[in-house]
């Protein structure tokens, strides 16, 4: 068993956390709470932003276990933890005074901390026996509700957002740990003057009252794009910040280009049970909360009622005039999604129905495959390209390929504006309308890339569906319906 005597857990926080607070740690941690605490434990490390989801033990990581290690191996002596609301600030103190007074491994190897230098022998062995009644027994240091102070001199206070920070000296000592968990609420978040006063209060109050040698960690959830949480990761603005983000999900991309999701927290928040999540709180209230992908409802382009969903009976009606858009990518990881959009238009009512949309991280060789595999299968009347460098390049090989398989693809250039923002803003109404159809099956990515835009990380998938409108459009107003029905197999010579 890990002792602080036997294997000085004491140089790793995590690791002493799980032996000290194992009612806490009941999980296998992940790599989200080795990599905080190891910040943590970092002193280059002064100012440190983690944005972090919902349940993941952030708080319990930060607010308790981080704390009370600093507690014990004496590495801060003026402890301020700050929330919100003051009552949870508090409660996070009486939190930490409870282990220090109850907890029997603590106190087995750290002493009574909250009892004071004459306590007898009797009653450092009573501490150990049963260290509630001890504690009830033995002399204390002044405390109150909102703060405590060790025998070894180490004070912890509790403060709500907002709050002064004048009088917190512990004796000569100036805050040495000043921890903000979760210190936004909507209130602070509502309009740009509430949002630049919280960051004023960072800059003018507490940042000043940090000891020069301190360290103040900010954590928690991005609730508004314009959030104190998420302007920390500007270094323009806020230069010398440690700032990183995690989400619940990720995207892992596999060898063949496509991606699977991947949990933060497998041990405690399976994939599954995270989907049984969006599905309970709905899909905006999820990417904010786990997805660190708040946005401003103002800003909201797409709304969740405007992505309409068709069967794939519906989109494969022999009736409809199949169209094909590409958007490719330079396969680079981390990059956009190379994007490839399958459908067909009602030459009645103009409605649009999505067969195929697809987004995949792949090279430009896998590309040119998945395009002439969607071509035979789909055979679609008109494949739509943009005319700029890499998609014209994407273009000719594509050509050159097809002719060597005697297929000539029915490729038509779409030109696009340099404003990708306005040219998706625009065709907005085809989705409210109705007029543009989905899938039935939309991976989870489309729907938030369509939700969030335009502050979503990509915008592949409202892209390609906008060069699908767009070249939907322009075969209504070029050319007669009929005679594209009319004209020959294009997936043999002869076609287009």
């Amino acid at each position: 068993m890990l002792t602080h005597k036997t294997q000085s857990p004491g140089r790793d926080p995590l690791a002493w956390a799980r032996h000290y607070l194992p009612d806490y740690f009941t999980d296998e941690p992940c790599r989200f709470h080795a990599e905080l605490m190891a910040a943590l434990a970092d002193p280059r490390r002064r100012l440190v932003a983690r944005v972090a989801p919902r349940g993941h033990a952030k708080s319990t990581c930060a607010a308790l276990a981080y704390p009370l290690w600093c507690i014990c191996t004496r590495r801060r002596y003026n402890i301020v933890i700050v929330t919100h609301e003051a009552s949870l600030a508090i409660q996070f103190v009486r939190d930490l005074r409870h282990e220090l007074e109850s907890n029997e491994r603590l106190v087995a190897d750290y002493g009574d901390l909250c009892h004071g230098e004459g306590a007898d022998a009797q009653q450092q062995r009573e501490a150990v026996r049963s260290p509630k009644r001890a504690a009830r027994r033995g002399p204390k240091r002044a405390c109150s509700q909102t703060r405590f102070t060790t025998w070894t001199g180490i004070t912890v206070q509790a403060k709500g957002t907002g709050a002064g920070f004048r009088g917190l000296r512990s004796g000569p000592q100036r805050p040495d740990l000043v921890i903000c968990d979760d210190i936004e609420k909507d209130e602070h978040v509502a309009t740009p003057g509430q949002r630049r006063k919280l960051e004023n209060w960072l800059r003018r109050v507490v940042m000043p009252a940090l000891a020069p040698d301190g360290q103040l960690l900010v954590l928690g959830s991005i609730i508004h794009y314009d959030s104190l949480l998420a302007n920390l990761r500007d270094r323009t603005r806020f230069p010398r910040w440690d700032y990183a983000v995690y989400r619940a999900l990720e995207a892992e991309t596999l060898p063949d280009g496509g991606f699977r999701r991947v949990a933060l927290w497998p041990a405690r928040w399976p994939v599954e049970r995270l989907d049984e999540e969006r599905a309970r709180i709905g899909s905006l209230a999820f990417e904010q909360e786990y997805q660190a992908n708040p946005i401003d409802d103002t800003l909201r382009v797409f709304r969740p009622e405007w992505l309409r969903r068709c069967t794939p009976a519906e989109a494969a009606r022999p009736e409809l005039i199949v169209l094909m858009a590409v958007d490719p990518a330079t396969g680079a990881a981390g990059g956009d999604y190379f994007a490839l959009w399958v459908g067909g238009i009602d030459p009645q009512s103009g409605v649009i129905y999505t067969r195929e949309l697809t987004l995949s991280r792949i090279g430009i060789v896998e590309q040119v495959q998945r395009v002439l595999t969607a071509f035979e299968q789909h055979r679609p009347v008109r494949i739509g390209i943009e005319t700029v460098a890499y998609q014209v390049a994407l273009r000719q090989i594509l050509e050159e390929e097809g002719r060597r398989r005697r297929l000539y693809l029915p490729i038509v250039p779409i030109q696009t504006s340099a404003n990708k923002r306005a040219r998706i803003e625009g065709v907005a109404p085809f989705f409210e309308n109705g007029t543009f159809r989905l899938p039935e099956a939309l991976l989870d990515e489309i729907e938030s890339q369509f939700l969030h835009f335009p502050k979503a990380r990509h915008d592949d998938a409202p892209d390609v569906c906008t060069m699908a409108i767009e070249l939907a459009r322009t075969l209504r107003s070029g050319a007669r319906v009929e005679s594209l029905l009319t004209r020959r197999d294009p997936a043999t010579r002869g076609g287009w």
